[in-house]
């Protein structure tokens, strides 16, 4: 009879929970490891979208129905009022039917009451729950792994799965990536009972806040408010303060929104500031996969941020449940996943954006966009879409092309980087799945031939390159001559193998960074004369920059430097896509004939 296979799951949070649920319900033998003494989340809620939904239908055992007895079912035809802060309706949305096959409906939820019912069919399922203890780290061997914990034990497994939330430690030991990025406004949530709004959904738009409301049944509606404001502000004030000073920033709002937060008890109230990071460039170290906010931490604006959990999860239990050795499942898993919670993290980062309405501009942007749209996620549709088993779709990207970005300098955190982050933003807005990958991460441009059969990173640059419609090279200035980067660039090409030559076709953009002109000039040169010696497609325009853009607001006039890599990305996008779009495509590199 085989061995069953171990799983440690870091994280006893919503990812955490769901992964326990199915990989028990398949008969892996599953730990959960929990740091908190108890399991479950305050008195604030969260949507259950359809794509939520049918993922943990997917996960098997009675976890479909719990959620569906203890969250509040939203019937066809439902609606979910947009409003301004004087309570003047400027949409009804149709949240009855967001899930598009008539079938599956979105499913406000308490948390407590879904970690609850995770944890009930985590257990019944034959699941281990540890509390008290966290990860601390692990240690990689041949054919298992060691998960250190907070206690002074260990646990060999087969898998260690890192659902430890945004401020991860099992993130931190395999990318060592440093803190999330605060994104410029805070959360108070609460819950009201017997409140004047009734049992249907609500967004209400001020200058600076929005205020989001959902029933979750009992006659309760859980709320949030998204705040502009420095970092640290709220949360310092507490529960009760928060609540208070919330109260004096609604002051002549819609005088039943006000009583909502009014009537709240300040025990259900929590406050937090919203972070998020970029993509990360790998989720998977040998037999150590990261899941949940451990791999995507988003801000709240799509109200994605559990969903996406929830669907990594079931594609993580159909991989490991699979006969596949564990290092190459997590891979698979990771490639399924990676690309499309990437666009997901961006576009919400967009919307968290547009939402809060910080200045009279921006706050008659976002009023206008909801009565025009009738909806107050533009992005939302493909993202509900979502269906266990189907191909991997970002929002928008059906087809999409896609480009991977390579920042060439050494360095973590680099102004190289940055210029890629950013510029990776821009090609996600114009449609395309982008990828970045930094030179501290895969050893561009120290590179060695073989490197692949060592380093997990590099061999996931090679497969997003396999598959690659387009590439963006930034370098620094200081790599100005042709000798080093054209021999590592041919280095990396040739380790791809198969019959396809080098980048076949493939548009390639270029950017300097630096401040001398004249090592710009000369790096611009060396990088479109490593694209023809690749047989790219190099002819975007070559932009040479001495820093990363600010991120741009929405109708100011860019920077001039922003305006040189927007019309760059947009070069290959453009001619990125019009290569996605031949049929029949042409062969991924490395592909058989």
């Amino acid at each position: 009879m085989a061995r069953r296979r171990s799983v440690v799951v870091a994280g006893g949070g919503i990812g955490g929970l769901a992964a326990a649920v199915g990989l028990a319900a398949r008969g892996v033998d599953v730990t959960v490891v929990e740091r908190a003494g108890r399991i479950g989340g305050g008195g604030s809620g969260l949507v259950v979208y359809p794509n939520g939904v049918r993922a943990a239908d997917a996960l098997g055992g009675r976890l479909g129905e719990r959620l569906r007895a203890v969250g509040h079912v939203t019937r066809p035809g439902e609606v979910r009022v947009l409003m301004d802060a004087a309570g003047t309706v400027l949409a009804e949305e149709a949240v009855g039917d967001a899930g598009g096959d008539g079938g599956t409906p979105q499913i406000p939820v308490l948390r407590s009451a879904l970690h609850r019912a995770l944890l009930d069919e985590a257990l019944t399922a034959g699941a281990a729950v540890r509390l008290a203890t966290g990860v601390t780290g692990y240690t990689a061997h041949p054919g298992h792994v060691v998960a250190d914990l907070s206690d002074g034990t260990a646990v060999e497994c087969d898998a260690l799965v890192g659902a430890d939330g945004i401020h991860s430690v099992v993130r931190a030991r395999m990318l060592d990536d440093g803190p999330p990025v605060y994104r410029g406004y805070s959360s108070v949530r609460g819950r009201t009972t017997g409140s004047s709004l009734g049992q249907r959904g609500y967004v209400v738009n001020g200058r600076g806040i929005q205020l989001f409301v959902a029933p979750v049944g009992a006659d309760t509606l859980y709320w949030t408010a998204k705040i502009t404001a420095p970092e640290g502000l709220w949360p310092a004030r507490g529960a009760e303060g928060a609540r208070l000073a919330l109260l004096e920033a609604l002051e002549g709002w819609y005088p039943p929104v006000v009583e909502l937060v009014r009537a709240a008890a300040a025990e259900e109230v929590v406050v937090t500031d919203i972070h998020d990071r970029d993509p990360a460039p790998r989720w998977v170290d040998g037999r150590v996969a990261l899941l949940g906010d451990a791999a995507h931490p988003m801000v709240p604006a799509l109200g994605q941020g559990a969903n996406m959990a929830l669907e990594d999860a079931a594609v993580l239990t159909e991989a490991l449940a699979s006969d596949a050795p564990v290092p190459e499942a997590l891979a698979g898993y990771a490639r399924e996943r990676m690309g499309r919670t990437a666009a997901v993290v961006l576009a919400s980062r967009r919307q968290g954006a547009l939402d809060q309405g910080a200045d009279r501009d921006g706050e008659e942007r976002r009023n206008a966009g909801f009565r025009a749209a009738g909806r107050k996620d533009a992005e939302s549709a493909d993202v509900l879409a979502w269906r266990p088993g189907a191909a991997a779709t970002a929002p928008g990207t059906a087809g999409a092309p896609r480009i991977v970005l390579v920042s060439g300098s050494l360095r973590p955190g680099s102004t190289c980087d940055r210029v890629a982050a950013w510029c990776a933003d821009r090609c996600a807005e114009l449609g395309a799945d982008a990828r970045v990958f930094t030179g501290s991460e895969i050893d561009f441009p120290a590179y060695r031939p073989g490197l692949a059969q060592t380093h997990a990173a590099v061999a996931g640059f090679l497969a997003e390159l396999r598959a690659a419609d387009g590439v963006v090279l930034v370098s620094p200035t200081y790599h100005a001559t042709v000798s080093g980067l054209l021999k590592n660039a041919l280095d990396y090409v040739n380790d791809i193998g198969g019959p396809v030559p080098y980048l076949e076709g493939r548009a390639i953009g270029t950017v300097a960074v630096g401040a001398a002109a004249q090592g710009a000039v000369s790096t611009l040169t060396t990088l479109r004369t490593i694209g023809h010696a690749l047989r790219g497609w190099p002819t975007p325009v070559g932009v040479a920059v001495a820093r990363a853009p600010e991120q741009p607001r929405p109708g100011a006039d860019p920077e001039p430097d922003a305006a040189r890599l927007v019309e760059m990305a947009s070069q290959v996008v453009w001619l990125a896509r019009a290569r996605a779009a031949t049929e029949p495509r042409p062969a991924p590199l490395g592909a058989v004939a």
